[in-house]
């Protein structure tokens, strides 16, 4: 613990309150100058007035009741710190530190911490709930034990068994000596023996005043426990007493929690002082009259001073009297609520319980389990009725309370010494337990009853109360075979089956503990070491000691009393009365186990008590009348006779008695048979006589077999639906007897007993008794009539049964490594599992072996993990053949996935392979062989096979196919154990054998067993060749004959039967050695070959008849839908005119191929930030600050605006302008507009603009003449291609002439292009007035985000980078979509289900495809209408079919430079714009309304802003935009593999990255574009106005002069396309400060379309917008490096130019920023990966439009441009890459860009148009220019503790708290919760998620380690990036084990993002998890 900085005690003024009370004590405080150190100084020469002094400095009660009703008066919370009462007591409580101290006690607390550095002793650091601490497997002593975060940091635990837990209380043992090992002790802790006793001088000083404190806070806490047990006297002061009390508690506790922290001196002064004191049994009860936050503050406090050894036991001695009390309260209350209340048992029990020596002093001196035992034993009785039976339903109010104390109990056994001390000195105790056995034993029973079912909420309670006494037993018997050197250092003996036991859980919250016991405190120590040297001395002569024979034959005495009381053994007559006098004899024991814990002696001497304690042997001796000295039942000689029904009488799964006696027995025969060293003391023909003295084999057998055999017949019934009318209390029975986690009380113990009795019991009588249970007796009648529809699934369990008893090995002859291996392939035959999954399928004394990783990879491999998979183990080939059927654990669903998997991967059947075996049993079960072999076994099976043979046509079946073939298992494995043990029947007849040719008479004659068999094998070969059964080719025939032949091998008489009957089966048994295995593998062999020809002639015939019906199903199939069948969609006359639909594309809604009607393919419109997160670095897990989310939009505005937009300009606000201003800015335009204008365009411009501004109603129109009236008006299309020609002819000419290039332009082509705009504008508001009243509703609300950018801050969506468009290629028609779409808006409203319910939401549009259930919002129609036709010829073909090699080598700017400026003049030609026909104005289609309504609503943020602009706005503009982001989109997801971070740079992986994502919905989209932007008028001359404006800022690198008319439509910009003017702007801005793609593809869109599909016009866009990224990249890198800005002395180049231009003038070169600016790169090379990305988007573009795919699902292989790349290396290398994307477009090398003369004078002209502009508009955004790296998400520690530690208690940075969930952005950083709390409502995911990534949100779930991905309102889960050394996931740290970043899935994770986030909806996987809203859980 870090030392921490002293209180605060600033003297306080001579007038206060304790100056007063001093004075009145007759103090001389006028001669105090200052009070506290003259008083101080004035007791040093009179110290005897200390102890008067203290009660006057502090408030007396009454004083203190003032204050309280003073705060209460003034409605102060009680708990407040600024209350009156607590300024009072805290203001004494410094005056006290002064006088403890004698002085300043800052100054002695910092000299008190400088004497304790180096010897701080124990750390002590306590823990609240959820923090998380550490847990050491090599360093700690028990698994209780846990240390602190430093700790663990600051200790060595370098290749350790350590992991990380949640904790739930506690505080850190690092220091504690018998808690952790000193190896593991940190560096600041040594160990409690450091510490040093408190200098004298001040133990004296602080005692004094320490004395009278503590009398004084004793007095006020007895006072207070007075008033609240109800004295009648003090009832009215409760409330004040209870609150003067908690003051003054709080504030002690508060100053000696602040003394802990300075000293462990101090510390262990101050808890000897309380315990010396009297105070401890006050402070431990305290809790009853404290209220909550007090009681958790002495707690800490408490926790604090146990590190002292000698608090630690009186502690201890005081918690055990109160111990009872608190179960006494929770039985009085009768539920487990009194935890809650009462924290300090559960707190404390681990502190006290674990301890190795405390424990045993106190089980020595304060009778310690014999408290425990008397508390449960409480528990029992107050949960029993009348008839002493427990009854579950009360047990469940009080199972935590018994739970705790049988937890308790464990944890004091778990000490070696402990359950030595009960077996050997205490049997007393040892009787105590087992009658408490007695007590639960059959409790929950259960009776078939009809009708009946049970509440089965508490069936779980049973169960986990008999796995913690079976815990308990484990230590027991451990104990009892325990010799000497088991005990030799308790520290390291701390028992296997605890640990196994604590860790069998994921993640255990436990109160760790602190302090150690001296073994020289406590006479009671010695005399306990005295008892285990006494044990050392003993020399036993056998492997089992006596003091197993004495437990086992108490074990066997309470079950014989258990027996008599349940009346077993039918000689009660009244089973009812017994019951009742049994449950009043232990009432009356119980009472005797009590003890005065009230005893002020704590030495008490341990014979006594031994005498005097525990449960009087003969009571309930003497009310049964039964002599508990000798055993009865057990002891019978005969067999006797025992009536049962299972069906019909109370059954209990519940026998904890049994499974103690079968744990005795195992351990017994592992000691013997398999650890044994000394072969000659094994007990071999007197094992049992040996161990079960007193009994007698057949009563003990006849006995103990009863209830397990009882318990195997429930199961069978259950498994049969005899008890389906009880509901499911018996299926969950039966389920969780054969679950691994309650193995130790579950079926494996019940078999091994049930083995134990077949071997002492005549085999006859064994298997007749097994029979009855089953009630199974007349099957052997051969009556062919079945007796019961459930007669089937019994028989086959009970001949499972017998099998699993005579064949199984788990206790009774495999050794441990076996075992493991056995259970092992059990549970990998099933399936591939984790490790964990492993470890936790084994049974628990398996699952912590420590071969277990070996026998693993021995019968395993491992699976690295791969993508999302996790690291898996699968069974290796050689071990499918040790495969058990018969394991106990098999339930039938996992047997038959075992069965099948093992056909699968062996190519046989399992049930004629893996037959079962006799295989090496322990020499006293040598019995079992007689079981196997007995005559009624071969009744069972000859009956089995009569009723096969002659019922095998019967659908009543009495031996239906799963009975013979078990039947058959148990003759075969019959059959084996005869050969195997040959030995053993020497002289002897085998039934099994000998009466296998016995005849039987019957209806149908005389039968033997061989006969039988003969007819069954010959039946089945006539049938079938290869007879199936059970669905598998199981050859049954083959399985008979092998059986046939060993009976041959082993009998003559056999053999010469079988010659008569079926000589073809032993004809050559006499030539050749017969091998039964073989044969039924070589047989099974040829029948497979035949099977698989039959099978595969009827899979041709099913894929031929399949394929019939598919074909019909596509020709008919209607899907129906709310009772609707979709049709058709009739074609309207509007969408006449698209193109008709090709034939492979087919509705996927009504499937009509025959349906002559468009359709649409399903679109995904996402809104994305992507760009701007590959823009800035990603951010890194250990940075100290995080962004607030109004930081983080900032920076994400900035970027939005600049890196990856187009060319726009941020604008002020238009300056205000007068009436007279405005009407003379009117007037002037007017007159302009009329000289070129029509007169009916100037009419309704001046219309328009009158009807918006009032103040200019007066302006008149001038005379227009007469001859420019008129004009032919020519369609759109025509006047494209005419500018094309004519910039084609001009350019032709002025390269043929050599002429330079004009750039005069005429202002008034301006004027009248704008005017004819406006007055398009006031025509289309004429023929709509109103479009803004037909909005969609669903775009009412505005959009939610954090993010608000500004309508003038560029064209660009509100709240992100743009919008990305995805699809799944399949198609509907709109018809179709709209009734689909109504249906499942019907269906939410009344919330009715409907698929995809929990993923969509209707009213936004979305749906699921119908086909692949992916997520769609809109659709694009298939046919784009008027497709132009493809404009190939080249501009310059007499130049480029000459072209040159050198010629090649320009830069061919100057063609683009002129292209753009012939263009300009041309659409400013008056001529051209009056032939305009400003008629024409098409508004958007139908097909493309829903497109066009998702695609602008980013774009319009406001309902205003969508009212006005939705119909007025260009629909190509949106669309060509939407293509743009999604083309860049495309290019930064090819960046890198999606299951790697290295980077990709080939063009081979970005065009194939475009062709499994989206080439073909944009290739459709560019249709659509190309289609629809010569709709309307007013939208061409947008777009030649924007031509107009790129030219001029290219160039002649100046903006152009926006004139008046720019003016006037700024004034009425409400009824203007707010991105009409934006966009203009922006096109108008410096071409240097606009990423150059973005340009390049907005003068694309403004050029006439014919100049797309030219070659030489596109290459030549692409070399000047190239020239502009060049520029960019050297000021960019000029920024980064200003000492380097001449490479190699070439002072004559651009590069030279622009670091001139930058250092002579005050040039904004911060405006260009690159986060990824590599110093050691070249500057040339540099330049090169700056351009990259812009190269890969221009490959991406010209892919596109010169080969254009139109089929979603087509081979895309053929379109291809490789004949533009040179593909002569195999390089993908980033600057090889640029250089084949150089070549693909003919651009010159780099040193020829920077040296071309013409490219120099047009960059300055560029640069300094760019500081001019940023000169006027300081915008603070920036331009982002940077290499094609890769997107990445925030960069995370290689270990996940590291994050854990540093996130787990981080604070939300909105509302300071820790959150209960905390997820971490990896976008941004930002720490966040998915939980909502209006505090920090923008810390939730979903508000996060808004604001950092436009609705897409990608969190790390901290506490769950899991990701949730969030993408706008919905939200998945998906797996964790960090796996385990094993490469398994740890949701939730429930194991704890360190985990590491898995790169392969990170970065698949990271792929799914990078496309705009489509993978989030697109992916399957991802839509499984997702929900909406609130219909998520975390």
């Amino acid at each position: 613990m870090e030392i921490g900085s002293p209180p605060n005690s600033s003297p306080p003024s001579r007038s206060n309150r304790v100056v007063r009370r001093l004075a009145m004590h007759g103090v001389p405080v006028e001669q105090l100058d200052q009070p506290q150190p003259d008083l101080v100084a004035s007791l040093k020469a009179n110290k005897s007035q200390i102890p008067k002094l203290v009660p006057v400095i502090l408030p007396s009660y009454e004083e203190m009741v003032d204050a309280v009703l003073v705060d209460k008066a003034a409605g102060m919370k009680r708990s407040s710190a600024r209350s009156n009462l607590s300024t009072q007591l805290r203001e004494s409580m410094v005056w006290l530190q002064w006088m403890m101290f004698e002085g300043d006690p800052d100054v002695s607390l910092k000299k008190l911490s400088q004497m304790s550095i180096g010897q701080r002793g124990v750390c002590g650091a306590v823990w609240g709930s959820n923090d998380i601490a550490y847990r050491c497997r090599t360093c700690e002593h028990d698994p209780t034990c846990a240390i602190c975060v430093p700790c663990f940091c600051n200790g060595n635990h370098k290749d350790h068994d350590y992991s990380i837990i949640y904790t739930g209380g506690g505080c850190c043992d690092c220091g504690d000596a018998t808690a952790w090992r000193r190896e593991g002790f940190c560096s600041k802790h040594k160990g409690s023996e450091q510490i040093q006793p408190l200098p004298e001088e001040i133990a004296n000083s602080v005692g004094s005043v320490l004395d009278p404190l503590f009398a004084c806070w004793k007095d006020k806490l007895t006072l207070s426990g007075t008033v609240c047990d109800g004295n009648p006297r003090l009832k009215d002061q409760v409330s004040e007493c209870k609150d003067v009390t908690d003051e003054f508690t709080s504030v002690v506790v508060e100053t000696l929690l602040d003394f802990c922290k300075y000293s462990d001196s101090l510390l262990s002064f101050v808890s000897k002082r309380i315990f010396s004191f009297g105070l401890l049994d006050v402070l431990v009860r305290a809790e009853k009259f404290l209220s909550e936050h007090v009681v958790k503050k002495l707690h800490e406090l408490l926790l604090k001073l146990l590190g002292e050894p000698a608090f630690k036991y009186e502690f201890g001695k005081v918690y055990l009297h109160y111990y009872p009390v608190v179960i006494n309260e929770a039985i009085k209350e009768g539920n487990d609520d009194v935890f809650k209340k009462y924290t300090l048992l559960p707190t404390f029990s681990v502190q006290i319980f674990t301890v190795p020596t405390l424990t045993q002093r106190l089980v020595m001196e304060m009778n310690l389990l014999e408290m425990l035992l008397g508390c449960l034993g409480d528990i029992f009785i107050s949960c029993s009725e009348d008839d002493g039976k427990l009854q579950v339903t009360k047990l469940g109010n009080l199972f935590e309370t018994t739970l705790r104390v049988i937890e308790d109990v464990r944890f004091v056994m778990t000490h070696v010494s402990v359950p030595l001390y009960v077996v050997h000195e205490r049997r007393d105790i040892f009787k105590s337990w087992l009658k408490l056995l007695a007590f639960v034993q059959g409790m929950s029973p259960q009776r078939r009853e009809a009708g009946v079912e049970e509440d089965n909420d508490n069936i779980i309670y049973p169960f986990a109360i008999c796995h913690s006494f079976s815990n308990i037993h484990s230590l027991l018997v451990a104990g009892s075979f325990s010799t000497a050197g088991a005990i030799d250092s308790e520290s390291n003996a701390f028992p296997t089956t605890y640990k196994q036991d604590v860790d069998d859980g994921d993640n255990l919250v436990r109160h760790a503990k602190v302090g150690r016991i001296s073994l020289s405190q406590g006479s009671s120590v010695c005399r306990f070491s005295g008892f285990t040297s006494k044990v050392s001395e003993l020399k036993l002569d056998n492997p089992v000691p006596s003091s197993v024979t004495g437990l086992t034959f108490e074990c066997l005495r309470s079950i014989e009393n258990w027996l008599a009381v349940d009346n077993t053994s039918g000689t009660c007559s009244s089973k009812t009365s017994l019951t009742r006098r049994n449950f009043l004899a232990f009432t009356k024991t119980l009472s005797k186990i009590r003890f005065n814990l009230s005893s002020e002696s704590s030495d008490i001497d341990s014979n006594s008590a031994g005498s005097s304690v525990g449960f009087n042997d003969g009571a309930m001796a003497g009310e049964c009348s039964i002599k508990l000295e000798s055993l009865r039942f057990l002891s019978l000689s005969g067999w006797p006779d025992i009536t049962y029904d299972v069906s019909s009488e109370d059954i209990s799964v519940h026998i904890p008695l049994h499974r103690f006696l079968s744990l005795i027995l195992q351990k017994a025969f592992k000691r013997c048979y398999e650890e044994s060293v000394n072969p000659e003391l094994l007990i071999t023909s007197n094992f049992f006589e040996h161990i079960l003295g007193g009994s007698h084999p057949y009563g003990f057998s006849a006995y103990i077999m009863e209830h397990p055999l009882r318990i195997r017949v429930f199961c069978a019934q259950v498994h049969a639906g005899m008890w389906r009318k009880n509901g499911d209390i018996p299926v969950l029975s039966c389920d969780l007897y054969g679950s691994v986690r309650w193995s130790e009380q579950g079926v494996e113990f019940d078999l091994f007993l049930l083995q134990c009795c077949a071997a002492l019991a005549p085999a006859d009588l064994f298997v007749n008794r097994i029979l009855e249970r089953f009630g199974l007796s007349n099957y052997f009648s051969l009556n062919l009539q079945p007796s019961s529809e459930y007669e089937g699934v019994l028989v086959q369990e009970m001949l499972t049964l017998i099998i699993q008893i005579v064949k199984d090995r788990r206790f009774s002859g495999l050794t441990t490594t076996e075992n493991l291996q056995r259970e092992l392939i059990c549970k990998l035959v099933i399936g591939d599992a984790t490790h964990s999954q492993l470890v936790k399928s084994l049974p628990r004394d398996l699952s912590k072996v420590d071969q277990l990783q070996q026998v693993l990879d021995t019968v395993a491999v491992y699976s690295n993990p791969s993508g999302m998979k996790q690291g898996k183990y699968s069974l290796r080939s050689s071990y499918w053949k040790e495969l058990d059927l018969y394991h106990p654990r098999w339930n039938p669903r996992d047997l038959q996935v075992a069965e099948e998997r093992y056909l699968r991967f062996c190519n046989t059947p399992a049930l004629t392979t893996q037959l079962p075996r006799w295989t090496k049993v322990y020499p006293p079960l040598n019995g079992l062989a007689r079981t196997a072999t007995c005559k009624v076994v071969l009744q069972m099976i000859r009956s089995v096979l009569y009723y096969a043979v002659f019922m095998d046509k019967s659908p009543s079946s009495r031996a239906p196919d799963g009975v013979l073939l078990t039947a058959l298992h148990l003759l075969y494995l019959a059959l084996d154990t005869c050969s195997v043990n040959q030995s053993s029947y020497v002289g002897e007849s085998v039934p099994v054998v000998y009466l296998a040719c016995e005849e039987i008479s019957s209806s149908n004659g005389n039968q033997s067993l061989l006969l039988l068999l003969v007819l069954l094998m010959r039946m089945h070969k006539r049938e079938s060749v290869g007879y199936l059964m059970e669905g598998e080719s199981c050859n049954l025939s083959s399985l008979i004959e092998s059986l046939l032949k060993k009976f041959a091998e082993m009998d003559s008489e056999c053999l010469t039967k079988l010659q008569e009957v079926a000589p073809e089966v032993v004809n050559h048994l006499s030539n050749s050695n017969i091998n039964s295995d073989t044969d039924i593998v070589d047989s099974a062999s040829k029948h497979k070959a035949k099977s698989r020809e039959r099978q595969a002639a009827i899979l041709a015939k099913m894929r031929a008849e399949q394929s019939k019906f598919m074909a019909s199903m596509n020709s008919n199939l209607e899907e129906q839908m709310d009772g609707s069948q979709f049709e058709p969609e009739v074609c309207t006359s509007e969408e006449a005119r698209d193109i008709e639909v090709p034939a492979q594309y087919v509705c996927s809604l009504c499937h009509d191929s025959n349906s002559k009607n468009p359709v649409s393919f399903l679109v995904l419109l996402q809104k994305s930030r992507l760009v701007s997160f590959v823009n800035r670095a990603p951010p890194s897990w250990d940075r100290r600050t995080h962004r607030s989310d109004n930081e983080h939009a900032s920076v994400i505005t900035n970027t939005l605006m600049l890196s990856g937009k187009e060319a726009i300009s941020s604008t002020s606000d238009s300056d205000e302008v007068s009436d007279f201003q405005l009407e003379h800015l009117v007037q002037n335009s007017i007159d302009e507009f009329a000289l070129d204008g029509k007169p009916g365009e100037v009419n309704a411009f001046l219309d328009f603009v009158k009807a918006l501004l009032p103040s200019v109603r007066n302006i008149q129109v001038p005379h227009i003449s007469s001859d420019k009236m008129d004009s032919s008006a020519y369609s759109l299309e025509v006047i494209e291609e005419e500018i094309y020609c004519s910039t084609q002819r001009e350019m032709r000419a002025h390269f043929a002439e050599g002429d330079n290039m004009s750039t005069n332009k005429d202002d008034e082509s301006d004027t009248v292009l704008l005017g004819k705009y406006i007055a398009a504008l006031s025509r289309e508001k004429n023929e709509n007035p109103s479009a803004s009243d037909n909005i969609d509703s669903r775009y009412d609300k505005p959009p939610e985000s954090s993010t608000q950018v500004h309508a003038y801050d560029g064209f660009v969506p509100s709240d992100c980078d743009g919008i990305y468009l995805s699809s799944c290629g399949h198609a509907v028609h709109q018809g179709c979509l709209d009734r689909y779409l109504s249906s499942l808006k019907e269906r939410s409203l009344r919330r009715v289900f409907f698929e995809g319910g929990h993923i969509v939401d209707p009213d936004q549009g979305e749906f699921l495809c119908p086909v692949c259930r992916g997520l769609a919002n809109s659709v694009l129609p298939a046919s784009p209408g008027d497709s132009k036709k493809a404009w190939n010829q080249p501009l310059f073909p007499t130049v480029r079919e000459t072209e040159t090699t050198e010629e090649n080598n320009i830069l061919r700017h100057q063609e683009a430079l002129y292209l753009l400026q012939m263009t300009s003049n041309m659409v400013g030609n008056n001529e051209i714009l009056n032939s305009l026909p400003m008629w024409k104005n098409g508004r958007i289609r139908r097909s493309l309304e829903k497109f066009f309504n998702v695609v602008c609503k980013p774009y319009l943020s406001t309902k205003q802003d969508r009212a006005i602009g939705l119909a007025k706005v260009s629909h190509s503009m949106l669309m060509w935009d939407t293509f743009k982001y999604s083309l860049i989109s495309t290019e930064i997801a090819a960046r890198c593999e999606n299951t790697s971070l290295t980077p990709r740079h080939g063009l081979d992986a970005l065009f194939k990255e475009m062709k499994s994502s989206n080439e073909f919905v944009l290739s459709l989209l560019l249709k659509i574009v190309h289609s629809t932007r010569t709709d309307n008028a007013r939208h061409v001359l947008l777009r030649f106005r924007g031509i107009q404006l790129f030219a001029g800022s290219i160039c002649s690198g100046v903006s152009r002069d926006e004139g008046n008319m720019l003016r006037i439509l700024e004034q009425v910009e409400k009824e203007v396309s707010v991105l009409d003017i934006q966009f203009w702007k922006g096109a108008s801005r410096p071409i240097i400060g606009c990423d150059a793609f973005s340009s390049l593809m907005w003068i694309l869109y403004c050029l006439p379309y014919p100049f797309l599909s030219c070659e030489e016009s596109f290459f030549s866009l692409v070399h000047l917008l190239y020239a502009v990224s060049v520029t960019q990249a050297i000021i960019t890198f000029h920024e980064k490096h200003q000492t380097e800005t001449i490479e190699l002395g070439d002072n004559d180049c651009l590069i030279a130019d622009i670091s001139k231009l930058v250092k002579e003038s005050a040039f904004p070169q911060w405006y260009f920023v690159s986060t990824h600016n590599d110093a050691s790169c070249p500057i040339k090379d540099a330049i090169r990966k700056f351009s990259f990305p812009y190269l890969r988007r221009c490959a991406l573009l010209w892919k596109l439009l010169k080969y254009s795919s139109s089929d979603p699902f087509g081979d895309k292989s053929s379109h291809s441009i490789d004949y533009l790349i040179d593909s002569t290396t195999s390089s993908v290398t980033e600057l090889v890459e640029v250089e084949r994307l150089e070549k693909m477009f003919k651009i010159p090398a780099l040193d020829v860009v920077i040296k071309d003369e013409s490219l120099r004078s047009i960059a300055l002209n560029w640069l300094n148009h760019f500081r001019m502009d940023k000169e006027v508009d300081g915008n603070g955004s920036v331009l982002h220019v940077n290499p094609a790296v890769p997107f990445r998400l925030m960069h995370l520690p290689y270990v996940y503790h590291d994050l854990l530690q540093r996130y787990i208690k981080q604070c939300c940075p909105d509302c300071k708290t820790v959150p209960d969930e905390p997820a971490l952005c990896l976008l941004c950083g930002r720490l966040c919760s998915p939980n909502w709390k209006s505090c920090c409502s923008e810390s939730v995911t979903q508000s996060h998620a808004m604001a950092c990534g436009a609705g897409t949100g990608i969190f790390l779930l901290i506490r769950k380690t899991t990701i949730l991905l969030q993408r706008s309102a919905r939200k998945a889960l998906w797996p964790s990036p960090y796996l385990d050394a094993f490469g398994e996931e740890d949701l939730e740290m429930r194991r704890g084990r360190p985990l590491y970043l898995n790169e392969e899935r990170y970065a698949a994770l990271a792929y799914m993002v990078r496309v705009a986030s489509h993978g989030l909806d697109r992916s399957s996987k991802v839509l499984r998890q997702t929900t909406i809203g609130s219909l998520f859980i975390v």
